[in-house]
């Protein structure tokens, strides 16, 4: 039987779900779910007890859940709302971590607005390589605009008393002059284009940061998958093109 969420928390315990969805993806949604709201709970209540056992310490907690889409809960009146949780789960010591596919698959599973409200909740995001329109430009208007200068040239020609030459059909002039201008313009344009995030590629990402006090510029990430050496940096994991028998060699 498994014991209160409190009690695993606490004695740092690590607790994971290993249903397989093939077999019932109903049920599997519903558990895993249900499980998410009482580790939710359960974390919130750490509240009240870090304000009056001030002697105490309190060990940070993780959440971790892959395929986020299928177990997000968010919107209106709803009490187990996850926007709700994590605009408070800092205060518990709680650290959540969650992919999903795309932006799109979280508004596919969820409405259009409270797409909008959980997103914020999140302070630092991870942007892998894109396969639909909404996520890129979702994260290319995250990354902001920055000023540009565009330059630009224009060349006139001028001549007075011009005429045709019967001949050539050319005109001509006995007076006439050129002038070329140069223009510097400012203007505003994305910090990483959309067409950026279809390009990524493999273990390489555009992060939005924040290191707990400001906000850090958006930048790319190398990625180091776990199966690689660790010396090994991104540059040379990309250059053996991720070939075993290579790197064993």
């Amino acid at each position: 039987m498994l014991p209160a969420f409190d009690e695993l928390i606490e004695s740092g315990r690590v607790v994971g779900l290993n249903f397989p969805v093939a077999l019932n993806p109903a049920l599997a949604k519903t558990i895993g779910t249900m499980m998410k709201i009482d580790y939710q709970r359960a974390v919130m209540l750490r509240i009240p007890r870090m304000d009056t056992q001030t002697d105490k310490h309190f060990r940070p907690t993780v959440f971790i859940c892959d395929e986020y889409q299928n177990f997000a809960t968010v919107g209106g009146d709803n009490p187990t709302g996850d926007e709700r949780f994590l605009s408070l789960s800092r205060q518990p010591k709680c650290i959540p971590i969650v992919a999903t596919q795309s932006v799109a698959s979280l508004m596919d599973a969820l409405p259009n607005e409270g797409v909008k409200t959980l997103l914020q909740a999140f302070r630092s995001k991870v942007f892998l390589t894109a396969t639909d329109p909404e996520t890129a430009r979702y994260a290319s208007e995250l990354c902001g605009k920055a000023d540009r200068t565009r330059i630009s040239y224009t060349v006139s020609e001028s001549s007075t008393n011009a005429n045709v030459g019967w001949l050539s059909g050319r005109t001509s002039s006995s007076k006439g002059s050129v002038s070329a201008s140069k223009q510097y313009q400012k203007h505003k344009e994305p910090l990483f284009e959309e067409k950026i995030f279809f390009d990524l590629k493999n273990a390489q990402s555009v992060v939005v940061a924040f290191d707990g006090v400001s906000p850090l510029p958006p930048t790319y990430c190398y990625l180091k998958p776990d199966f690689l050496p660790v010396t090994m940096s991104w540059f040379d994991q990309e250059r053996i093109a991720f070939d075993p028998e290579r790197i064993s060699a």
